[in-house]
């Protein structure tokens, strides 16, 4: 009896203690996952007590969650079949990677503040016949994961991005990469050829370092023609290279022998699905929170969100979007983002396109406020509101 007794006082006492000093709340960790996009969701005891704005990230990821939900992305057939490399016999391909990194122009913003730059790197597995490269990090103007395969035989790619997987003919790439069509470029690709991580320097298509479907890739991105820029690898891939304001440099040059299915160019054996996003920022916050403003602003400007800077893109491409001389992200062609974590005060904003091509110089910008990004084919005045019927 006194030992049942004992038990239940004890279990009493420690519902008491529960109750009076509740566990602390659980904690998850979230790890970067270069191939899929992060999403970050509030928890009501965080939701701000004012009415939120109109737009915002959240808003941006549900509305990708949703039409991922909703229909799976397509995936069309290429224009022509890759069954030659199909089955399982080795082939002798390389893997390179490259850590990529885009340069801000002086003309769209200087900083004072040193940041390390965004995650962006380029996974490409070459062969002599063809070629799959990886889009790798948040740094990219691309989604996260993105696929693109090249065949030596044939102009153009096939491309899986977050809207499934499609052809593209000759410098469809370009315009992909771009957003929209390339009708202006920054500095040209420029290629320094160098013998990479081998002990000897290689022979003209030497089996051991296949590298010219790299030049090939390249010319494809950037709207060139590949026959322009392939004989500059034809003695490996490159260890420097330049697409516009983009520095690239080899960080590994790895032999690998993959079975030829792992090569094949077209649409089998797509990548696991690809997060789409129309805006996303490249820094966290917490990063952007270091830019200092010019000057305190009394009150924010008329429409403006509760925190943060939203750009509303109306060019004809897409824009990377520059505040303080640091690139803070992109935002698609007729879309929004939201730059979250700024100070209060004026800031520094410009933009440019992914090739390299300037849309807005650098002007000052009030924070909290709503910033417009135009081009020739728009007028810079705001849209005129709509009457009420």
């Amino acid at each position: 009896m006194i030992a049942r007794g004992g038990a239940s006082l004890t279990l009493v006492v420690l519902a008491l203690m529960g109750c009076e000093n509740p566990p602390p709340p659980r904690v998850e960790h979230f790890e970067d996952d270069e191939l899929e996009a992060e999403v970050i969701e509030e928890s009501e005891a965080d939701a701000p007590t004012e009415a939120p704005p109109a737009l915002g990230p959240a808003d941006f990821e549900a509305r990708s969650r949703d039409a991922r939900d909703r229909t799976p992305p397509p995936i069309t057939p290429a224009a022509h079949g890759d069954a030659e490399f199909d089955g399982e016999e080795p082939v002798i391909a390389r893997r390179y990677v490259y850590r990529v990194r885009m340069v801000v122009p002086a003309g769209v913003g200087e900083s004072d503040v040193t940041m390390i730059p965004p995650a962006a790197e380029l996974f490409v597995d070459v062969a002599h016949e063809r070629l799959r490269a990886r889009f790798a990090g948040r740094g990219w103007p691309v989604p996260a994961g993105s696929e693109v395969r090249l065949r030596r035989d044939r102009p153009g790619v096939y491309v899986f991005d977050g809207r499934g997987g499609r052809p593209l003919e000759p410098g469809g790439l370009a315009s992909w990469f771009e957003g929209g069509r390339v009708s202006r470029r920054g500095p040209p690709l420029r290629v320094f050829p160098h013998w990479g991580f081998s002990r000897r320097q290689p022979e003209p298509d030497d089996e051991e370092a296949p590298g010219e479907l790299m030049c090939a890739l390249l010319a494809e991105l950037a709207g060139e023609p590949r026959e322009n820029v392939m004989r500059r690898c034809e003695r490996g891939a490159p260890h420097l290279w330049r697409m516009g304001f983009w520095r690239a440099e080899q960080t590994a040059g790895v032999p690998l022998e993959l079975p030829r299915s792992a090569m094949r160019a077209d649409e089998r054996e797509p990548p696991r699905p690809i997060a789409e996003a129309s805006s996303r920022a490249f820094l966290e916050p917490e990063a952007l929170s270091r830019l200092p403003a010019r000057a305190a602003t009394d009150e924010p400007a008329e429409g403006a969100p509760a925190e943060g800077l939203r750009v509303r893109n109306d060019s004809a491409t897409r824009v990377l979007v520059a505040v303080g001389g640091v690139l803070a992200g992109f935002v698609d062609a007729g879309s929004e983002g939201w730059f979250v974590g700024l100070a209060p005060g004026e800031h520094e904003v410009g933009a440019l396109r992914p090739l390299g091509a300037v849309v807005q110089r650098s002007r000052p910008v009030r924070v909290p406020g709503v910033h417009r990004v135009c081009d020739g084919r728009c007028s810079r005045r705001p849209p005129p509101e709509e009457t009420p019927e």
